[in-house]
């Protein structure tokens, strides 16, 4: 929920990407999905989180290491295959590494006031 509270947003057609610095820097990038019922039957919601850890899977340099992302379904995610989610995410590369980056920036500037 940290992630969700603190991070930055990138909207998609179908979903909500929120970009947020994990809790080491060199890790890898880590996922979490959010699928309500306002998307579907539990099926259709289960549909949705494998296409979505699958997504992640194929392109995680896409997120870089060191931060969390928690992606969040829309209605009409279950109507996608795995090609229309990456090709979703592949249109906002750019906004999503330039979230990345703030959410990393933001990190640091909060160490660096709160001192050592």
């Amino acid at each position: 929920m940290a992630a969700q509270d603190s991070g930055r947003r990138v909207h998609t057609p179908h979903f909500v990407l929120v970009v947020a610095r994990g809790p080491d820097e060199a890790a890898p990038a880590r996922l979490g999905v959010t699928v309500t019922r306002k998307v579907g039957s539990a099926v259709l919601r289960n549909r949705v989180k494998r296409l979505v850890r699958e997504a992640f899977r194929l392109d995680r340099e896409l997120f870089g290491p060191g931060i969390d992302v928690v992606v969040i379904a829309k209605d009409g995610a279950p109507t996608l295959a795995l090609s229309d989610v990456q090709a979703e995410w592949a249109a906002v590369r750019g906004l999503i590494q330039r979230r990345r980056r703030e959410a990393l920036t933001a990190a640091r500037a909060v160490q660096k006031e709160q001192g050592p």
